[in-house]
Formats: structure tokens, sequence, C-alpha cells
């Protein structure tokens, strides 16, 4: 039999167990009450955190069992007249004691079927943002489980056009917090850290897929790491790190696309087959300001091309060469528009007209290397080594790309010797959309024997040149 302290013990222990049992009880009714016939009370809670309109158009449903909790269906959040989220169902776990210190906990959020829509205004300001004319305190918000199932994101720049969509997006295992602070300064008050991954990224040029990345964000420094995707049928990997604690965001970004196929690429810019074969491309960058012009007028860096044994359908160039003082039937400028049109000349090539130059091509050349490397200062690009070779002669590149002001800066392609010097050049400059395309100067005779002794005479004599091109491609053998 069990003595006299057991028996008070067991009693203390029921007495202690209904009274708990009874606070926990009240506390339940207290909210499922107050969830119930409060909705708009729900409502206004979520908007004075975000400093967003939010609404509920479906139920708000309590759950005791087997964790407190509640269920909210069809759930919109609104900023300054603009659409920015739409959640089918947010599950939220909530601690049970802190209610009866009138506190509400959120240790877990779930949210499924989810549609984020960002836009970025003419103005360089993003829907999301809060005035900072907005004066209302936000609480604090403790360290929450987030995971986020179904998210299709809708992105769109007024300032030049420029759309894309991700889609079937999943966080499954994210963690939130938000420090107490303005309003109007949630942006800074934000820590994330979490694991996302998407089955698809689509703009009008590019579908990216299986793409993966982590992010981690505090006090306004967000950091996007070990990023990998498929892209032009290439494996792409990179980086970005963004800085919101100034007063311009500032960015450095460090990206590359590795054996992608210039079949899949070209496409962007005919329905013809432009060629075949694979390239490497890399960049990195830093940049600044809240605008797309801002951000390409602050930009520096660099920015890598390469490929070798690729096929491109522009014609037999070393037989079009070999005749080329009595034909000139092509530009050299047309061959150039190859060499920029790398991930790099996105800008420079959309506008280029390939179906021409593919119409008047017939046949194809066999391109050993390309080489295509820029440097980048203030949005201006700058040819460092920009080449490419056929089985007999050699092409390159001088001269820089101003993609503030959307320029040619006298750019110069030209054919070269074994020496580097200038066989044949032709010029542009002007707008990319309409360049002012001088005619080919043929500075050297292409054939014949008497200019090939005149030539060799005149090396003897201790003639030169200047040098055009004295980069990483050697001349053909």
């Amino acid at each position: 039999m069990a003595g006299p302290a057991s028996k008070t013990l067991q009693r203390s222990l029921y007495a202690l167990g209904a009274v708990l049992g009874l606070l926990i009880l009240g506390a339940a009714v207290a909210v499922f009450s107050w969830v119930r016939h409060s909705k708009m009370q729900v409502q206004a809670a979520a908007s004075d955190v975000l400093g967003m309109q939010v609404t509920i158009g479906g139920e708000v449903e309590v759950r005791l069992f087997p964790s407190f909790g509640m269920t909210l269906q069809e759930v919109r959040i609104r900023n300054q007249g603009s659409d920015l989220a739409a959640v089918k169902e947010a599950r939220l776990a909530i601690e049970l004691l802190p209610l009866l210190h009138r506190q509400i906990r959120i240790p877990v959020i779930v949210l499924t079927h989810v549609t984020l829509t960002v836009e970025l205004g003419r103005d360089g300001k993003f829907n999301f943002d809060v005035p900072s004319s907005a004066g209302g305190a936000r609480p604090a918000i403790d360290s929450t489980h987030v995971t986020l199932a179904d998210v299709t994101l809708h992105y769109t720049d007024k300032q030049n056009g420029n759309a894309w969509r991700a889609a079937s997006c999943n966080v499954p295992a994210g963690r939130l917090q938000i420090s107490a602070g303005k309003t109007a300064d949630l942006i800074n008050s934000l820590a994330i850290t979490a694991a996302v991954s998407c089955n698809q990224i689509e703009t009008r040029k590019l579908m990216m897929s299986d793409v993966k990345f982590t992010v981690d964000a505090k006090q306004g420094l967000f950091e996007f790491r070990d990023i990998t995707m498929r892209a032009y049928d290439g494996r792409g990997s990179g980086e970005v790190h963004a800085n919101f604690t100034g007063h311009v965001p500032a960015y450095r970004v460090h990206y590359e696309l590795s054996k992608f196929r210039i079949e899949e690429f070209w496409s962007i810019f005919s329905a013809k087959k432009v060629g075949e074969g694979l390239m490497n491309f890399s960049t990195d960058l830093t940049l600044s300001g809240s605008t797309v012009r801002e951000m390409t007028q602050s930009s520096v860096g660099e920015a890598f091309l390469r490929g070798s044994n690729l096929t491109l359908a522009i014609g037999d160039l070393d037989g079009e060469l070999s005749r080329y003082e009595s034909t000139q039937r092509f530009s050299l400028i047309d061959v150039g528009a190859f060499l920029v049109a790398g991930p790099l000349g996105l800008a420079v090539s959309k506008g280029y007209d390939f179906a021409r130059v593919l119409d008047s091509a017939g046949g194809g050349s066999e391109i050993p290397s390309l080489t295509s490397d820029w440097q980048i200062e203030r949005g201006v690009a700058r040819a460092k080594d920009v080449a490419m070779t056929t089985k007999k002669n050699r092409i390159a590149l001088q001269g820089a790309l101003d993609f503030v002001n959307d320029r040619f800066q006298d750019v110069t392609v030209a054919l070269v010797d074994k020496q580097g010097c200038v066989r044949v050049q032709q010029t542009a400059r002007g707008p990319f959309s309409q360049p002012d395309v001088a005619k080919p100067n043929v500075l050297v005779s292409l054939t014949g024997p008497v200019h090939t002794l005149l030539k060799q005479a005149k090396h003897l004599l201790g003639g030169h040149c200047q040098v055009f091109y004295s980069g990483s491609l050697a001349a053909p053998q």
C-alpha cells in the first residue's frame, strides 16, 4: 500500500495537472473564440506587423491536437494597391502558454500553393517597399521554422520591360526572424536561413532548370551561395552577395556556365541553325544602384567566353577571304557579331540581324578556337583578348561596348597575319540598333605572288607594322 507521503504527492500532482489542464483549456477556448469571431483582428494584427494590407478570404480554423495552432485559407497581401502575395493555405503552430500573457509566438509556419508577384516600377522602387514615411512600430518575431511548398514567383521590371517567372519552387526547411523596429525598415530587420529549389526559371530569352541555392540574410546583408542550375544544356554555378545597409544597394556577382551548347544559346536570336559546339562563360562583377541604369553605370569587373572545335553557319570564311579583294561579299562586322554574342553580348546581339547573315552565308566554317575576354568599367566593356581562328585565318576584335548608352565605341574587326598585323579591317560605331559600319579597309593584299614577294622584301628591309592582336590565340599553321 502507498504511504501517506506518496498519497499526498499523488493528490498534489493530480491537482497541479488539473490546474494546468484548466489553464490550457481556458486559453485554448479563449483563442478559439477569438479566432472564430475576430478574423478582422487577425488581419489587422498581420497588417500592422508587415506594414501592408493582409486579408483572409477563406476560413480560419483552430487546431487543438496534436499541437495547438491555426490554419488560414486564401490569404492575400497587398502593398500600396499592388498585389504582392497569395497563399492558398497557411498553417501556423502557436505556443500556448505565452497566450496567458497575451503574447503570440509562432514556432512553425507552413505555406502551400504560394504566388508571389514582384514588380520594379519605373521609379526604381519595388512593390514590397514600405514608404519611409511609415512610422509604425513592428514587434519582434522570434526564430520561426518556415516551410514553403509549390511557390510561383512572377517578376516584372517596368523600367526596361524585362520579366521572368520561377515555378514549382520549394523551401523544405528555413528559419525566419524579424527584429523589432520601424515598419519601413523591414528588409534590414530580417534574418533568414533557407535552402531553395525551383524546377524552372523562365525569361523571354532563357530557360533555366533544376535551380538550387541557399540564402543567408541578416541585418540587410544577403548571401546567395551554392547556386546551381542547367541552362542551354550546360551547368551553371555561382554566388551573389547583396548589401542593403547603405543608401544604395550594392552587389557582388560571380557566375560560371560550363559546356553550354551554342546551338541552344543562339536559337534565341534565330530560328535557323547558327552553329554547334560547346563553350564556357564566367563573370565577376560588382555593381550598385536602385535602378537598372544605375547598376549598369556602376558595374565593374570582367567576363570571359571560351570555345573550341566549333562550327558556325556563317559561310566558308577561308574561301571568302581568299578572294575577298575581288568580291567583298560579306562583312567582317558580321563575323565580329559572333565574337560578342555570348552571354555578355545579349544586349548587343538581340537586335542584330542574324537571319540576314545566315541567309547570305551558305555553308559553314570550322572554328578551332574562340576567346572573348572583356574588362568592364562603369558599364563599358573593353575588349582584352577577343579573337577566333579558322583552319587558315585569324580574326580579332578591338574596341568597347558602352552598355550605359547602348553604343559601339570604335569596334574594329580585323583579319590579322601571323605577326598580329592587320590585313583587312572594318570598324563600327554608334547605337547597337543602327551602327555606322565603315567600308572594309584592305591594308595588305590577300593573294597574288607579286604582293607576297613585295611583302617579303619589305620584311627583309626592316619594314614593320603596328600589331593589332597579341592575345592568346596563335595563328593557324
